[in-house]
């Protein structure tokens, strides 16, 4: 979804914060920009049970310090403009053994 100097705002940001996070022995699995421009998403894990909200808290505070050192503040709001934008919002992926077996 974000590709093009005129709506990949932020790129240097993510792409700081996820070494960032590799360094720090946080569980990230990946990046990626979201429809509204400006706007990032990174993921977490896998992890099993409360794992993943201890991964989270230290990801988003790497996110913060990063941002600090571009002069950036960061919001971890899912829907920080109004209207209808594809993609934009908080959410959980999870699965469990039965989807991860064949025919799952």
């Amino acid at each position: 979804c974000t590709a093009g100097a005129n709506v990949s705002f932020g790129r240097d940001i993510v792409e700081a914060h996820y070494p960032a996070c590799m360094y720090a022995g946080v569980k990230i699995s990946g990046i990626n920009g979201e429809v509204m421009p400006g706007q990032w998403e990174f993921q977490v894990g896998p992890c099993v049970g409360i794992e993943a909200g201890d991964h989270l808290w230290i990801a988003r505070y790497i996110m913060h310090r990063v941002c600090e050192d571009f002069g950036i503040t960061v919001s971890f709001d899912p829907k920080p403009i109004p209207g209808d934008w594809n993609g934009a919002g908080c959410h959980t992926n999870h699965s469990t053994q039965l989807q991860r077996v064949e025919g799952g």
